[in-house]
Order: structure tokens, then sequence, then C-alpha cells
């Protein structure tokens, strides 16, 4: 639910679409968070990668947690969270952030690299 609000809209109000609307929202924050993180450390590391050409981000698995503990909170369906379905959303998060790079998973999806080569 956005606010401001009008009266038509609450009268059409739909807790299901409501909800689902509230959860992608929580994923697009989590998934620009991650992305803060992950260009921390990028630039961090960047002389140490820079002669592969390559970064390695090995917390992966941190997506799987997030989509698990995401809490839309009282009256929220639970619903079992697919880290294939969010994925290549978050993958294409990061083409727009590292341009003509390659993003790599590995089959596993435990880490990612960032190939500038």
């Amino acid at each position: 639910m956005k606010f401001p609000i009008t009266r038509e809209s609450l009268q059409a109000f739909d807790s299901s679409k409501d909800a689902e609307e509230l959860f992608e929202e929580e994923i697009q924050k989590h998934h620009n968070a991650i992305l803060d993180s992950i260009c921390f450390k990028f630039k961090r590391d960047i002389e140490l990668n820079s002669k592969e050409r390559r970064f390695v981000w090995r917390e992966l698995h941190t997506l799987r947690i997030i989509y698990k503990t995401i809490d839309l909170g009282v009256g929220s369906t639970c619903k079992k969270i697919n880290i294939d379905h969010y994925l290549p959303r978050f993958i294409e998060k990061l083409n727009e952030t590292f341009i003509g790079c390659d993003i790599i998973v590995d089959p596993l999806k435990t880490y990612l690299i960032i190939d500038w080569s």
C-alpha cells in the first residue's frame, strides 16, 4: 500500500496483492543493500583483482538466507522462496552496475564472478 492513497484505492484494496507488492519491495531493498556491499568490497579489493581482472564474491548464499528471512508481518502468507527465480533479477542489477562485464555464477550457486577481462 502506497501513501497517500485514494478512497477508490482503499475500496479496491486486495490484501494478497498488497502482500506480494510488499514482498517485492523487500526483495529490491535487500538486493540494493547487497549490491552496495559488493561495490564496497570491489573497490576495496580492486588492486588485488586487477591482475586477473576478475572479482569473486563468495557470499551468494546470503541471497538464499535473505529470501528465507523476509518477514511481511502479521497476516502475511508464507511463501517458499526459490533462488532460481530471484537470482536472474539480481544478476540484472549487477549488469546495470558493472556495465560490459561478464557475471558468472558457479553451477552450485555458491559464488559469482565479475569478469572485466
